[in-house]
């Protein structure tokens, strides 16, 4: 299963609807403060990673693209 397949999910379970790969998640207000330390402790279960706070920015973490590709980098 590729990386988005298990995002996916878990983001539009937070967002409470389907979602496009590349729809924004912070700047359409679909996920907030709270969604997003939810998100990243979901993904760092998910993929068995540790996910700085600092890595929790919007080019990491405003679609499910950037988050693939973020998820990537972390675990190649």
């Amino acid at each position: 299963m590729d990386i988005i397949n298990r995002i996916k999910p878990l983001v539009e379970e937070l967002a409470f609807k389907k979602l496009e790969n590349d729809e924004p998640l912070y700047t359409s207000n679909l996920i907030d403060s709270m969604g997003t330390i939810d998100l990243a402790m979901m993904l760092e279960e998910e993929f068995n990673i540790k996910i700085d706070t600092r890595d929790i920015i919007v080019s990491n973490f405003d679609s499910i693209e950037k988050l693939a590709n973020y998820i990537k980098s972390r675990i190649e």
